[in-house]
């Protein structure tokens, strides 16, 4: 099982972006998963599909609107893919479940982070 030790929430208004990234560590990480978002998407990112936020992985596979839900407990992250979501992503399983190893504020920053990028989708997906 995968453990998140540094998380970051950043939004940009100026370039127009906002996003969450997970990983095992602040430098050189190992692995990372990122949620982002456009905040002002244009007509070409609504005619490819890419008006909702995108998940991306270490690897650089990356995949929008993909997520079912996300549920933070008991010190960890499950999120479940869509099959297509996981598909793209290249997953075996269209479940994730990570180690939280992350203080409180650490946890807050995730979750706020999590329910602005997830919470402006048309169909966000189940978020607690």
């Amino acid at each position: 099982m995968l453990t998140v030790r540094a998380v970051r929430y950043f939004r940009d208004d100026e370039m127009g972006f906002e996003t969450v990234v997970l990983a095992d560590q602040d430098l050189a990480p190992e692995w990372q998963l990122e949620f982002q978002r456009s905040l002002d998407p244009d007509e070409q990112d609504v005619a490819l599909g890419m008006d909702s936020y995108c998940v991306t992985l270490t690897n650089g596979a990356c995949a929008y609107g993909c997520l079912s839900s996300a549920l933070v407990e008991e010190g960890r992250l499950r999120v479940i893919f869509s099959e297509n979501g996981a598909q793209r992503l290249g997953l075996e399983s269209p479940k994730m479940e990570l180690l939280l190893d992350l203080d409180a504020d650490q946890v807050h920053e995730m979750v706020t982070g999590l329910q602005s990028v997830l919470g402006r989708d048309g169909n966000p997906p189940l978020l607690n």
